[in-house]
């Protein structure tokens, strides 16, 4: 009987590996209103080259694009993108967050005009008032790698890295 139920299993787990969805986590961002968060996105060297996108996640699971690295705009008002290939990531930064800007956001490489490799996945929870600190951390404040030298950041962020 746990046999059979190992044998169902398996083309389960070949649908999940296939489709991405095993290694797509959505990793969760908490914040403020007013606040400012810093994604830092690390991809291949191979894709140094390439478009670099954020996008909001619509409902059909498509890219609404909110900034990219191609585009003259890269810096614009709310969002920006700063691509450093000598190391392989990128940093984008939204400012001036509110409760409406909540939702899923993902931050990729473009392959194609139409096909995005995505590096991660974020759901962004701006909440009214103060978060909470954490026993340990500074308020807001998540690093995983230091910034290489002379690409330290200031002001007001919530960086996740």
């Amino acid at each position: 009987m746990a046999w059979e139920a190992t044998c169902l299993l398996s083309p389960i787990l070949l649908v999940l590996l296939a489709s991405g969805s095993w290694t797509q986590n959505t990793e969760l961002l908490p914040t403020v209103e007013g606040n400012t968060v810093l994604v830092r996105c690390w991809y291949d060297p191979r894709q140094r080259f390439k478009e670099k996108v954020w996008c909001q996640e619509t409902r059909e699971k498509n890219c609404k694009l909110l900034v990219s690295s191609l585009s003259t705009d890269a810096q614009q008002s709310k969002f920006s993108i700063w691509d450093y290939p000598d190391y392989q990531f990128f940093t984008v930064t939204m400012t001036a967050l509110t409760v409406r800007d909540s939702g899923p956001y993902f931050c990729g490489v473009a392959e194609n005009r139409r096909t995005i490799f995505i590096l991660r996945n974020i759901y962004l929870k701006v909440s009214k008032g103060e978060l909470p600190l954490l026993c340990g951390s500074q308020a807001g404040h998540r690093e995983e790698r230091p910034l290489p030298q002379g690409l330290l950041a200031s002001g007001q962020f919530s960086p996740v890295t």
